[in-house]
Parts: C-alpha cells; sequence; structure tokens
C-alpha cells in the first residue's frame, strides 16, 4: 500500500513538473519584446538601439528625459488606403452636407464629391488653398464634441471593404508593439500628422497606445463660444500654421514637444523632415515603413521610399518582410 501511494506521489509530482514551464522556457517568452516581427536587420537594430541607450554605463546612454520619439500616423501605424481615414471621415461630412443642400454640387470640391471624381483631389496641392481647404470646409461651425461625435459614430457605423473592420481598429500591430516595447523603455512618442489633431485623438489612445496630449497635426483654428449653458471651441475656416506636413513637420515638433527627438518613424518622401530633424541628435534611429506587401495590405512608392531609406542610411522596414502579422486578429 504504501509503495502504490508512492508511486502516486511520484506520478503526481512528475506530471507538475511538466505542467509548469522551466526556466529557459519563461525567458524565451518574455525575451522578445517584437515577436511581431521577423528576424532580420531593422528588427536587430531597433534592439541594438534600445539597449544601447538605455545603458547608463554605455556612452550613447541617453537620460529618460530626453527619450523622445516622434511618428508618423497615416501610412505608418494607421492604414491610409484608399483613402487616408480623416479624408474619408470629411468627404462623408461634405456629403451629408450635398444631401441637406444640392446646390453645394455645383461647385469645387463639392462637385468632385458628388460625380465621385476623386483625380480631382490629386490635382490639388498641400496646402490651406488646396487638399487642407476641403478640412476646413467640411468641419467649419462644428463645435469641436460635435466633431468628435461624427468620427465616432464614423467608427460605429463604417468598415473598410476589403478587410471589413472599422478604420480605429485597422492599426498595424507591429508598430503598436514596437510604441509599446519603447513606452517600456521610459520613451514619450508623439504623433506628428498631417491629419487633424481632433481626428488624431480619437483613436490614438485606444488603438495605439499614445496619449490625446501627445498628438500634434493639422489644426484648425477655433473660436472659444460662451453660451448660456457653457462654454465651447467652435471649428473656423481658418488654418493655424504652419501645416502640419512636409518641413512644418519639425517646426511643429519644436512647437509642441520642445525636444530634439532621438526615434523617428515615418514612411513616406514628405517624412524626410520628419526623419532628418532627429539625425541632430548625438545618438538616432530613423524608421520607415515600406508598403510592399500586396497580398497583406497594399504597394505604393515602394521604390521612392527604399532609394529615400538607402540615401540617408535609414532603416526600411518592409512590410512583406519584417512583420509577421499586420493587422491583429
Amino acid at each position: 500500500m504504501k509503495t502504490f501511494r508512492l508511486l502516486i506521489f511520484v506520478f503526481l509530482g512528475l506530471m507538475m513538473l511538466g505542467c509548469v514551464p522551466s526556466s529557459q522556457q519563461k525567458d524565451k517568452a518574455v525575451s522578445d519584446p517584437l515577436d511581431l516581427w521577423n528576424e532580420g536587420p531593422v528588427k536587430a537594430s531597433i534592439l541594438t538601439f534600445i539597449k544601447t541607450v538605455t545603458d547608463e554605463a554605455n556612452p550613447a546612454f541617453i537620460p529618460v528625459p530626453d527619450r523622445v520619439a516622434v511618428t508618423d500616423m497615416d501610412g505608418t501605424f494607421l492604414l491610409e488606403k484608399p483613402n487616408p481615414v480623416n479624408f474619408d471621415v470629411v468627404i462623408r461630412m461634405m456629403m451629408d452636407q450635398i444631401a441637406g443642400n444640392p446646390a453645394l454640387a455645383q461647385k469645387q470640391p463639392y462637385k468632385a464629391i458628388q460625380e465621385q471624381d476623386w483625380a480631382y483631389f490629386d490635382t490639388l496641392s498641400y496646402d490651406e488653398n488646396g487638399i487642407y481647404s476641403i478640412l476646413m470646409t467640411a468641419t467649419n461651425g462644428y463645435t469641436e464634441d460635435q466633431y468628435r461625435d461624427y468620427i465616432l459614430e464614423y467608427y460605429k457605423t463604417v468598415t473598410d471593404k476589403r478587410f471589413n473592420k472599422p478604420y480605429d481598429q485597422l492599426v498595424y500591430a507591429p508598430m503598436v508593439q514596437l510604441f509599446s516595447y519603447l513606452q517600456e523603455n521610459q520613451f514619450e512618442i508623439y504623433i506628428v500628422s498631417g491629419s487633424d489633431p481632433q481626428f488624431t485623438r480619437t483613436l490614438c489612445e485606444k488603438s495605439a497606445g499614445i496619449p490625446v496630449q501627445n498628438v500634434t497635426g493639422t489644426t484648425i483654428l477655433v473660436k472659444w463660444v460662451e453660451t448660456d449653458s457653457g462654454s465651447t471651441f467652435v471649428r473656423t475656416n481658418e488654418i493655424v500654421k504652419p501645416i502640419n506636413d512636409v518641413d512644418g513637420k519639425p517646426v511643429n515638433i519644436l512647437y509642441k514637444v520642445g525636444k530634439l527627438p532621438v526615434i523617428s518613424i515615418g514612411n513616406a518622401t514628405s517624412d524626410y523632415p520628419l526623419l532628418k530633424f532627429s539625425e541632430n541628435s548625438h545618438h538616432s534611429l530613423q524608421l520607415v515603413v515600406n508598403h510592399d506587401d500586396s497580398a497583406r495590405e497594399y504597394v505604393y512608392d515602394y521604390e521612392k521610399v527604399k532609394a529615400m531609406c538607402q540615401e540617408n542610411g535609414w532603416q526600411e522596414i518592409s512590410m512583406k518582410n519584417d512583420f509577421k502579422v499586420v493587422f491583429s486578429e
């Protein structure tokens, strides 16, 4: 009987040992903070950079207050095809305006929207008289609360035709993981986007883990209005300059952040000033997402972005080769 009991205890003990992961298994499970990334030079460069600048014994050590990272949004961590999401929102707002006042369809840009002449928008310049005039026109007279509520309703009612998800869920999972890894290493991350910051703030915390106060973008001037029920901000038909695009991005980083970024992340040749600005740091890292995966996302501007990375010695993130997954399941 004693022998039988002893065998039972031995059997149970072996089972428990089999159920408890070894220290090596545990280490393997937690040792890769970027497990949504494929092994390769880009992943290695990120891990090496972070290890280097957070090591107090290393000459390249960066103190916590100076650990600043900046990232573009559209196409860098948020899907931007077939159209940038903020653009899609304002187009729908203008379609609503046409429905209420059909005469608007006789003039541009309403005419192009009514006729779905999307090529028209490719002819517009990237300034307040061009593509950004649409943002001013669409939201003029809205309070900030009304604008936010419209966007939140958009997420509830509009899904991408290809991926069958609302757009606030169509963020690149490896990039969001990268943001989390940077934050774990006490980096402050700022979104520097051409999109309206009030739009970006509707998704940045939930979708990317970046706080709303760390957002800068192309800003519509608002006026403060006091009413019998309180006070509010009303959007006007004017843009705060500089527009947060191309060489306006470093300027707005200076205004908003006040510190030199040591990590900069973009996805387009228009992000060149954003990326170049961070090279002023004594130790910096530039990452550029390249859209080269038609099976899981889209292919566009591939050769231009690749050439920019090669010419400047920046890390090209190939969606096809560096991302294990693109979107979360």
